[in-house]
C-alpha cells in the first residue's frame, strides 16, 4: 500500500488509488478504510465521501464509497502507485509471480493506462507460460523480468 501521498495530491486522486487497489485485488477494502480514518482524524471537516469510506462495512459497499469519493481524482496516478504495491507484494513473497502479472495486467486496464503497459505484462504472462511449459525461458528469467517492468511503470 502506498505508503505516503506526495504532499499536493487530492483526497480524490487518493480515492482513486483505493478505489483502482480494491477492485483489482492489490489491496484490501481494509486498507481503503484505514486511509479514510487518517484523512478523517487530519481534517476538522472531512468530505462526506470519505466519512462513507470509513464506515463501509464491507467490500462492495467500499468499492461504492470509494467510486463517489473518486470522482475528480487523476486515476492515472493509481497506476504506477499500484505497480509500486505490486513489486513490494512480490518481494515479500506476498504474491506470486503468476498473480501479480494478472494483477499488473488489471491494473493497467483499470487505471486506463496506454496499452504498451498492458501488453507489456501480457508478453510477461506468456513468457511464464513458456517458461512454466520447459519451451523457452526459464521461471526465475520471468520473475527477474517481472521485476524490471513493474520498477519501469511504477516509476513513470
Amino acid at each position: 500500500m502506498q505508503s505516503a501521498f506526495p504532499e499536493d495530491v487530492q483526497h480524490e486522486t487518493a480515492a482513486a488509488y483505493f478505489w483502482a487497489g480494491v477492485v483489482t485485488g492489490v489491496l484490501h477494502f481494509e486498507d481503503a478504510r484505514a486511509w479514510a480514518f487518517s484523512v478523517i482524524e487530519a481534517l476538522d471537516a472531512p468530505p462526506i465521501e470519505v466519512i462513507e469510506v470509513a464506515t463501509a462495512r464491507d467490500r462492495v459497499a467500499c468499492i461504492d464509497a470509494l467510486q463517489a469519493a473518486a470522482h475528480g481524482g487523476d486515476l492515472l496516478c493509481a497506476g504506477p502507485w499500484l505497480f509500486a504495491d505490486l513489486l513490494n507484494q512480490l518481494e515479500a513473497g506476498a504474491r506470486p509471480v503468476p498473480e501479480t502479472i494478472y494483477a499488473a495486467m488489471r491494473v493497467a486496464s483499470t487505471t486506463g493506462l496506454p496499452d504498451d503497459c498492458y501488453y507489456a505484462f501480457d508478453a510477461l504472462d506468456d513468457e511464464l507460460q513458456m517458461a512454466i511449459n520447459n519451451v523457452c525461458f526459464t521461471v526465475d528469467q520471468a520473475r527477474h523480468d517481472l521485476i524490471k517492468t513493474l520498477v519501469q511503470y511504477a516509476n513513470q
